[in-house]
């Protein structure tokens, strides 16, 4: 009896995936390989900003007030509350190129903003790559912050 109750703890106790499912390998590179095509860090800004690439507008979607309150260094100011959360009809964007990268970040890695203007405005093609993290990952690595 003490037998069977171990085994039904036992197998209670295991992961539901605790077995080795085969996975699509080429799926899972062209997922990452988006990952680097459509995400940067704060290191990456970090690193533009050092190396003066003229090819990337750093995008900052938070609330106008929270910019003046401080931003990257070279950001520009497109608060979500002035355009409908990116969800309007918009046909373009103030400041943003489409000669080179547009940055975008928002508050926090759980902030869906900058996802959400990304989006728009690859739409509307501008080339863009979201900043994980958003703006508080850029203060956790005290990077430069300015008002």
């Amino acid at each position: 009896m003490n037998k069977v109750i171990y085994m039904i703890a036992l197998a209670l106790a295991l992961p539901a995936h605790a077995g080795f499912a085969p996975q699509n390998t080429e799926k899972a590179a062209q997922y990452f390989q988006d990952e680097l095509n459509y995400k940067t860090n704060a290191y990456g800004v970090k690193k533009a900003i050092d190396n003066k690439a003229t090819d990337v507008t750093i995008v900052d979607v938070r609330l106008a007030k929270d910019f003046a309150k401080g931003h990257i260094p070279g950001a520009i100011n497109l608060p979500y509350d002035q355009y409908a959360t990116f969800e309007g009809t918009e046909p373009e964007f103030p400041g943003l190129r489409k000669d080179g990268y547009n940055y975008v970040y928002c508050y926090t890695a759980d902030c869906n903003l900058a996802q959400k203007a990304s989006r728009k405005f690859a739409l509307l093609g501008y080339p863009v790559k979201e900043v994980v993290g958003g703006f508080a990952a850029w203060r956790d690595y005290k990077y430069p912050v300015v008002k």
